[in-house]
């Protein structure tokens, strides 16, 4: 499974992104939506996806009173489509120092369940 993230300022467009993929044929048991408060879930999930501590903190930092969607898909085609709507739903870019990224990252990991950002 390829998991791909979007971090949104707004709740509300990152609603409608993850409405967009549901009513796009993707499942819901595989899009995660989770309104970020000063929770400590949160640095543990990106803690579980970077091995680059600074690059974990930077999308904890992005998140903070944010909101993160989650998409757990099944192929690189279904995660690059995911990463284009997320992108185009205003999915906010993470700075990470020494890189240049894109608005949505697409890691080819799978998420253990206990990890998962649900609600």
């Amino acid at each position: 499974m390829i998991t791909v993230i979007g971090i949104f300022k707004d709740f509300n467009l990152a609603e409608d992104a993850s409405l967009y993929l549901l009513a796009n044929d993707f499942e819901n048991a595989n899009i995660d939506l989770h309104l970020v408060g000063k929770d400590e879930k949160v640095a543990d999930f990106f803690k579980h996806l970077f091995e680059d501590k600074a690059e974990a903190k930077a999308h904890v930092v992005a998140a903070q009173n944010g909101t993160i969607l989650t998409v757990h898909a099944l192929s690189i085609r279904e995660a690059q489509e995911a990463a284009d709507v997320l992108n185009n739903y205003g999915a906010v870019d993470v700075s990470i120092p020494g890189n240049k990224e894109t608005l949505s990252r697409i890691v080819e990991q799978a998420v253990n369940e206990n990890i998962r950002l649900r609600g």
